[in-house]
């Protein structure tokens, strides 16, 4: 599930059969947590403490299991007409603070995933992907009696058609994929923007596990609230292109690796002051299998991405993830990761306050202006099955964005002033769950 909200969720049981091939499962989960940086404010700001209740609830079914949001199907064609898995995840967080307005951050936040195949494996088959949330989030500010909220409709969908000629070591990919985001505070509705893409794969099977590959994406981004008039907003439509070519594969039998390595250039035609993207990017990662219970995973990684501040960001980045399940039973799970990034084209204002930067006034030479920061994040997890149905787990989060930049909204608060927010923070949360699955 694409859990960017963080709900709290167990690992699925055995589930029960609900036909000759399907499974279903359902779970309840009681969460308790301690938010050390409710609204992510800056080392310069005031931070607010608090404990969370969040009950949460899931259900699922489908034919195969899911593994980071992939279904586990296998390569080779079967009698089946379609593959599918369909879940869906709600939680409700409320924090337990004594202020009024730490209590009424918004709770609800809802999801869908689809996973669905038809002919799989087949010479001519068809993937459904989708995934929908409505994410409750508190604003990155808080700002003298009203709360600024990220609640936000997150939608990311994909639809490809893949074609295997001859024994299926030749594979052909092409698809339509779609995102739109949303958020429900008219105040930074100029966020709004659609996507849609064109993806397309070639991949050469040349050993039993081992094949090239060649993938190319077009996306053109759109502003649906923002930037009428070129030039006077600080988001702009854009064309994103990326072409990578390289391995993946399993090359011993405790060992896989993919390798990909290409170009990227995002173009924003309508932004008169600039800039775009033109670089390489790639990413290199490892999984290595000490035993049949044990993950070790690495990944090196330069990336761009369209950026809801400025024009893009690139991360140079690098991930660790180990993962491992003991002897009895207990699931653990250790994560890390670290990137250089740079966001470029942020917004600045002239004359006296040139050294801040705003969303709305985008001029003078200050607007090709980047800024440089460090995202850090990390996250550790101990789940212990008790019996068939029962878990308890408990887990730790922290990300953080290390360096300031300062960000102006032209929204008056109580004092007639600007609103200036500070978008450096550090954010842990810890988090108690116990919950009941089938």
């Amino acid at each position: 599930m694409h859990n960017a909200f963080g709900i709290p969720r167990a690992e699925d049981g055995r589930g029960v059969k609900a036909g000759e091939r399907s499974t279903f499962h359902a779970g309840f989960a009681l969460g308790l947590g301690l938010d050390s940086n409710v609204y992510s404010n800056a080392g310069s700001e005031q931070k607010v403490l608090s404990s969370a209740l969040w009950p949460s609830g899931w259900i699922g079914i489908g034919n195969r299991d899911l593994r980071d949001g992939l279904m586990m199907t296998p390569a080779e064609r079967s009698n089946r007409w379609f593959d599918y898995n369909v879940s869906l995840l709600a939680g409700f967080r409320q924090y337990l603070s004594r202020k009024a307005d730490v209590r009424s951050v918004p709770r609800l936040s809802i999801g869908t995933q689809i996973r669905l195949a038809l002919l799989p494996g087949r010479r001519f088959s068809v993937h459904l992907d989708e995934d929908f949330f409505r994410g409750a989030s508190a604003g990155n500010y808080q700002a003298l009696g009203s709360v600024l909220n990220f609640n936000r409709i997150d939608h990311r969908g994909q639809l490809t058609f893949f074609l295997r000629p001859g024994g299926g070591r030749l594979s052909f990919a092409a698809g339509y994929r779609s995102q739109y985001l949303h958020f429900q505070d008219e105040d930074i509705s100029r966020s709004n923007r659609l996507l849609n893409g064109l993806y397309t794969e070639s991949k050469w099977r040349f050993l039993p596990r081992s094949s090239i590959l060649l993938t190319y994406t077009l996306d053109f981004t759109y502003y649906t609230d923002c930037c009428v008039e070129t030039g006077t907003g600080r988001n702009e439509d854009n064309y994103a292109h990326r072409l990578l070519g390289g391995y993946r594969g399993q090359v011993a039998d405790k060992l896989a690796i993919e390798a990909m390595a290409g170009w990227g250039a995002g173009f924003y035609r309508t932004d008169t002051n600039g800039p775009s993207f033109n670089s390489f990017i790639g990413n290199v990662a490892i999984n290595y299998f000490p035993t049949l219970r044990s993950l070790v995973h690495v990944s090196l990684y330069r990336s761009f991405q369209d950026s809801l501040f400025g024009n893009f960001y690139v991360d140079n980045g690098a991930i660790l993830a180990l993962g491992h399940t003991f002897r009895w039973r207990m699931i653990g799970h250790l994560g890390a990761n670290v990137a250089a990034r740079r966001i470029q084209g942020l917004p600045t204002f002239e004359g006296e306050n040139a050294e801040i930067d705003t969303v709305e006034d985008y001029v003078g030479p200050g607007a090709k202006r980047d800024r440089k920061t460090t995202i850090v994040g990390l996250d550790a997890k101990l789940e212990q099955p008790l019996g068939k149905i029962f878990a308890l787990s408990l887990g730790y989060n922290l990300i953080a964005d290390t360096r300031s930049y300062l960000v102006v909204y032209k929204q008056e608060n109580a004092a007639g002033d600007n609103q200036v927010d500070d978008l450096s923070y550090v954010r842990q949360l810890v988090t108690l769950v116990m919950a009941v699955r089938i």
